[in-house]
């Protein structure tokens, strides 16, 4: 039996579709696309604040979205899936999508974009370091922690086959790498080794890296690290 809140998004979608009821178009770059107040605004903060509050777009026949973060295409899907309840997006769309979403406030959006992820990319194992590092900021930012914990052990799994690559260096932050150090099933041969990439990663960046890496090196258990190594990379001037 299909329930009462499907019927009425049905229906809302309906009239959308047939141009009735319409009070406000969502214009981005040269393209508008028709809405309800009343849907945005139940299904968005960003939107329910605009129209609740008295700001100048909430008397507007056609708001123009600016954020040079939301595409015409993003937009269309996130609308889509207000009014539908399932979200059309694919490997090349997502993070788009994504963004548009986090941005707007549109938070069962958010989700299942975030569900996307988990099945499409950390569980299928197509899992790459700038994917982790996109990710995990957007688990942070929306206080995910089952995507964040699942995107930390694939990458735990892997840290001795990626954490010399250019890849690494380039793209993990100082936060991503802590909390990854601090992980029981980092996969790694010593702690020793572990320390030893640290270093490596510190000096990539150096002059920027060296403000947080006694941060990152204290997530190292610098008590099972080799005392010669210890003594060989932290007694400089530098450090």
């Amino acid at each position: 039996m299909v329930g009462h809140s499907e019927i009425l998004l049905s229906k809302c979608a309906q009239f959308r579709e047939q141009g009735e009821f319409i009070d406000v178009g969502l214009k981005v770059g040269e393209e508008i696309f028709s809405a309800h107040r009343i849907v945005l605004a139940a299904s968005s903060d960003y939107f329910h604040a605009m129209f609740a509050h008295g700001m100048k777009e909430s008397n507007q026949e056609v708001i123009e979205l600016k954020d040079e973060n939301i595409s015409a295409a993003a937009l269309k899907i996130v609308l889509d899936s207000i009014y539908s309840g399932d979200l059309q997006v694919n490997d090349e769309n997502i993070f788009e999508v994504l963004v548009a979403a986090d941005h707007l406030q549109v938070t069962s959006v958010v989700q299942q974009c975030c569900d996307y992820l988990q099945t499409q990319f950390v569980d299928q194992l197509r899992f790459d370091v700038q994917t982790y590092c996109r990710v995990s900021a957007i688990a942070d930012r929306h206080g995910l922690k089952d995507l964040q914990e699942a995107t930390q052990t694939k990458m735990a799994s892997v840290y001795k086959e990626i954490c010399e690559s250019e890849e690494f260096l380039s793209h993990v932050d100082a936060d991503q790498y802590t909390r990854l150090l601090s992980r029981d099933d980092l996969s790694a041969p010593s702690e020793t080794s572990v320390f030893k990439s640290v270093m490596l990663w510190i000096k990539y960046k150096e002059e920027e890296r060296m403000t947080v890496a006694a941060k990152v090196i204290g997530a190292v258990r610098l008590g099972l690290v080799d005392i010669r190594d210890l003594i060989e990379e932290l007694n400089t001037e530098e450090m």
